[in-house]
């Protein structure tokens, strides 16, 4: 095979360009999916009645629907009733108007709340329920145990998983070509189409996540140290 740096060089040139666009929706998913994530994890970990239920069958159903699925159908859900609901609402934008980015970070959002759910939802349960009762004795009501007991101590078992999270979902952008959206995978194949140099483009987008996830592992590591000083770990 003769491969040829300076393609490779073209390419990642291209996919490092889309950077911002890889980092825009990993940093939005990731939000939404620890905000809405928590709320799941505790309905599905307290047995909120009714609520209980419902949150289980959206975990189940989402993590069992492949993420390309998820966006095609929020693709053609977007395109095919977005004007009504708009005019429904008394906007004045169309579906030519909103940037198909939303669309991706509104289908991945889904996967990301039922992943991110189930590994807090584990991290809830690997705290004695005896702290609880410790809240309850020196008199804090169930919100302000959560609060400064249950949280910091469960916060020591999520976040060491929240970097491969993290890296997981940012590799899932690169799934939105299929609703239009060019990202760091899709820039580097954008300029191999020009000169068939697929292979390239692969290695020069394989080099771009790499570096990212390095990023990420860092930024990761950096707060795993932080924690262990508050839990008291050597450094």
């Amino acid at each position: 095979m003769n491969i040829k740096p300076e393609l490779i060089w073209e390419a990642f040139k291209s996919a490092v360009s889309y950077i911002p666009i890889t980092l825009l929706i990993t940093l939005v998913v990731v939000v939404i999916g620890l905000l809405f994530g928590i709320i799941v994890a505790a309905i599905r970990t307290y047995r909120v009645p009714v609520l209980s239920h419902a949150a289980d069958g959206f975990v189940i159903i989402f993590k069992a629907m492949p993420i390309n699925l998820i966006l095609v159908v929020s693709s053609l859900l977007f395109v095919t009733h977005f004007n009504s609901i708009a005019s429904f609402l008394h906007l004045t934008v169309t579906v030519r108007d909103v940037s198909r980015i939303y669309v991706g970070i509104f289908a991945l959002s889904f996967p990301a709340i039922a992943q991110m759910s189930e590994f807090i939802r584990g991290s809830l349960l690997s705290v004695d329920r005896g702290q609880y009762e410790a809240g309850y004795t020196v008199g804090l009501t169930f919100l302000q145990t959560f609060r400064r007991i249950i949280l910091p101590q469960m916060m020591l078992v999520f976040v060491p998983s929240l970097t491969g999270i993290v890296i997981a979902l940012m590799k899932a952008t690169s799934l939105v070509i299929l609703i239009g959206v060019v990202d760091v995978m899709n820039g580097a194949l954008k300029y191999a189409n020009l000169y068939f140099s697929y292979f390239e483009a692969y290695l020069a987008a394989a080099l771009v996540y790499w570096g990212l996830s390095l990023v990420i592992e860092f930024l990761g590591k950096s707060v795993e140290k932080s924690i262990g000083r508050y839990r008291g770990d050597p450094a």
